[in-house]
C-alpha cells in the first residue's frame, strides 16, 4: 500500500516535470525555426543587391520598385527600393541584411541542436516513464527510482536527501527478460541507466541491439550463443518488443533496427541511454501483435546483472 502511494506520487511529480520541461523546449524550437525561416531570405538578399548592382543604370530618382531579369531564369524580379538612395545605396542596404541573416543562422544552427538534443533525451525517459504506467511489484517502484535518480544527476530535479546531508545509494533493478519462440533470451531496458547498463554492460559481441527507428524507446538485446543463428520469428518477436517498450506502442507497425552492439556507440558527453549507431539493418515491428498475446505478456524473474 505504501509502495503503491510513493509510486503514484513519484510518477507524477516526474511526469509533470518532463511535460513543463518539454513544453518550454518545444517554445524555444518553435522560436529558433521561426528565426531560421527568416533567415532563409539571406540568398534572396544576395541576388537582389547583385541584380541592383548589375543594373544601376536603370535606376531613376525617386522609384520605389526596379522591375529586373533574374540572371538565371530571366524572368522578371520586383525589388523594393527606398526611394531615398540611389540604386547602389539600395544594394549595400541588401548586402548588409543578407550578412546580418547569414550570422544570424551560424548562431541558430547550433542553439537548435542543443534543444533537439535535449528534447530527444526527455523524451526517451518519457517513453520509459509510459512504460512504468502501473506499479505490479517492488520492482517497478526500483525502476522508477532509477529514473528518479538520473533526472537528479542530470540537474533537472532537486534532491531532498542532499539537503537533509543524506546520500543516495539506489539498488540495481534487473532488466525485463523474456523468450523468443526459439527459446532464446530477450532483454528488455526499463529506463535509461539500465538502458546504458545492456548496451554497453551486459551486450556481448555475439549478441543482437534492437532499437525502433528515430523513436524514443528500451534498449533490447537478443541474447545469442555463438554460432547461434535465431530465425525470422526471432528476430521479428525482438522487433516488436522493441516497438512496444517504445512511445510508437499503440501504433500497427513500426520501424525498429538491429545491429551488433560492437556497432552501437555512446558520443562524448551524451546523456544516459542516449547512442548512435551504424550498419543496422529494419525490420517492422509489431507493436500490438506483444499488446494482444495471449496470455499476456509476463517478464521471467531473474537475477540482476
Amino acid at each position: 500500500e505504501l509502495n503503491l502511494q510513493v509510486f503514484g506520487q513519484l510518477h507524477h511529480r516526474m511526469t509533470q516535470k518532463l511535460q513543463n520541461l518539454l513544453k518550454k523546449l518545444r517554445q524555444k524550437e518553435a522560436t529558433f525555426l521561426a528565426r531560421l525561416k527568416q533567415s532563409d531570405q539571406a540568398d534572396q538578399q544576395r541576388q537582389q543587391a547583385d541584380l541592383l548592382m548589375a543594373y544601376a543604370y536603370q535606376w531613376q530618382p525617386g522609384i520605389k520598385v526596379m522591375t529586373l531579369a533574374d540572371f538565371e531564369t530571366g524572368e522578371p524580379r520586383q525589388i523594393s527600393l527606398n526611394p531615398e538612395k540611389n540604386a547602389i545605396q539600395n544594394a549595400q542596404a541588401l548586402y548588409k541584411q543578407h550578412q546580418k541573416l547569414k550570422r544570424a543562422r551560424r548562431a541558430i544552427d547550433p542553439l537548435l541542436a542543443e534543444v533537439h538534443t535535449e528534447m530527444h533525451y526527455l523524451e526517451q525517459v518519457e517513453a520509459a516513464l509510459l512504460q512504468l504506467d502501473r506499479y505490479e511489484d517492488e520492482t517497478d517502484l526500483q525502476a522508477l527510482q532509477e529514473i528518479y535518480e538520473e533526472l537528479i544527476t542530470q540537474g533537472y530535479l532537486s534532491d531532498p536527501a542532499q539537503r537533509e546531508g543524506n546520500t543516495r545509494s539506489p539498488e540495481q533493478t534487473d532488466f525485463y527478460r523474456y523468450r523468443t519462440p526459439s527459446g532464446f533470451e530477450v532483454v528488455v531496458g526499463r529506463n535509461n541507466r539500465q538502458n546504458d547498463r545492456l548496451t554497453f554492460g551486459t551486450a556481448t559481441d555475439y549478441d543482437l541491439w534492437f532499437h525502433t527507428q528515430e523513436i524514443p524507446g528500451s534498449h533490447v538485446l537478443l541474447r545469442l550463443d555463438p554460432g547461434a543463428a535465431p530465425d525470422e520469428a526471432d528476430l521479428q518477436y525482438t522487433a516488436n518488443l522493441a516497438a512496444y517498450f517504445s512511445r510508437a506502442r499503440q501504433a500497427d507497425q513500426v520501424p525498429v533496427i538491429y545491429t551488433a552492439p560492437k556497432n552501437v556507440y555512446k558520443p562524448k558527453g551524451a546523456k544516459p541511454g542516449m547512442v548512435i549507431y551504424k550498419r543496422a539493418q529494419v525490420l517492422w515491428g509489431q507493436p500490438q501483435a506483444i499488446a494482444q498475446q495471449t496470455p499476456p505478456l509476463t517478464a521471467e524473474p531473474a537475477s540482476v546483472c
